[in-house]
């Protein structure tokens, strides 16, 4: 039973069930054929979080009863509103402009609508995605227009789409640009849209064997790493995007402040360096961030 996984109070216990009895026939039947070891793993990420059940019973019932993610979450931001003022400030534009950028990503109903037909027989995705602080991503991309992005970390592909339709935008407008994405897992991608990957090049291979070398010859303009947090392997990434260094490069870091590898390459180049703090709307992950580095002077 669900509530056992949670290993809550008996008085939280007591409110689970109260509140299950309230649902429809047709519910409790689905919740009854859901696996309880999914449950347990959902329940074990709200602990890990330190949400608490009994501050926020709504919240961490929701998720765990209902949310099919257990990882990679989509979500909304509850601060865009800062962001938009964070990405003006760092990218020297209008708030206008930046807030533009932000609903284009935000209104794209077609792209949706590819995204969730490709994801209707997936047990672990939401009918509706959202990309978090990936809407981040989509903004810095329009206003750089890079002619050579490259991404580290691909799983089921959001950031690749979202950094796709914004090259497809910027290629409208008369700048186009290409997405080269590492990723260690050949599997990983599936949520791409064939008409978006024309100008996508997925590597399924480590960065420390292959980056350098699909790198050469090339200048990168925006290097995104949303690899798993570890300073060994962003420095290593950073350090050679920035051996292959287009003039005005872009550094982001998606796992926020969790490794220094971002903030100390900056100071050593004497680039500046940015954080953002994202609040995701109504979820039990309590958001990451993300590091932006520029006018890094190798």
């Amino acid at each position: 039973m669900l509530v056992n996984a949670i290993s809550l109070p008996k008085r939280e216990i007591a409110l689970i069930k109260t509140r299950l009895k309230g649902l429809s026939p047709a519910w409790q039947d689905r919740l009854r054929r859901l696996s309880r070891f999914r449950w347990f793993e959902k329940a074990r990420i709200v602990r890990g979080y330190g949400v608490s059940f009994r501050a926020q019973p709504l919240l961490v019932a929701r998720y765990v009863l209902f949310d099919p993610e257990v990882g990679d979450f989509s979500y909304e931001l509850d601060n865009e509103h800062e962001l938009v003022d964070f990405l003006a400030g760092v990218l020297g534009l209008s708030q206008t402009t930046i807030a533009g950028y932000l609903a284009e990503i935000k209104n794209d109903e077609k792209l949706r609508g590819a995204m969730a037909k490709r994801a209707r027989w997936r047990i672990d995705m939401k009918r509706r995605i959202h990309f978090g602080q990936r809407v981040a991503w989509y903004a810095v991309t329009r206003a750089v227009k890079p002619r050579l992005m490259v991404e580290t970390g691909i799983k089921h592909g959001f950031g690749s789409l979202v950094l796709l339709s914004a090259l497809e935008r910027n290629a409208r407008e008369g700048s186009p640009g290409r997405l080269i994405s590492f990723d260690t897992d050949p599997f990983s991608g599936w949520v791409v849209d064939e008409r978006l990957r024309e100008h996508w090049r997925p590597v399924f291979a480590s960065t420390f064997d292959l980056l350098d070398a699909t790198l050469d010859g090339h200048e990168v303009d925006l290097f995104i790493c949303d690899t798993p947090p570890s300073y060994e392997t962003e420095s290593f990434e950073m350090r050679t995007a920035m051996s292959h260094a287009a003039k005005d490069i872009v550094l982001i870091a998606g796992n926020g402040d969790r490794t220094t590898a971002l903030p100390e390459l900056a100071a050593e180049l004497n680039g500046e360096y940015r954080h953002f703090v994202e609040r995701p709307r109504r979820h039990i992950f309590p958001g990451a961030g993300f590091g932006l580095a520029h006018d890094m002077k190798p």
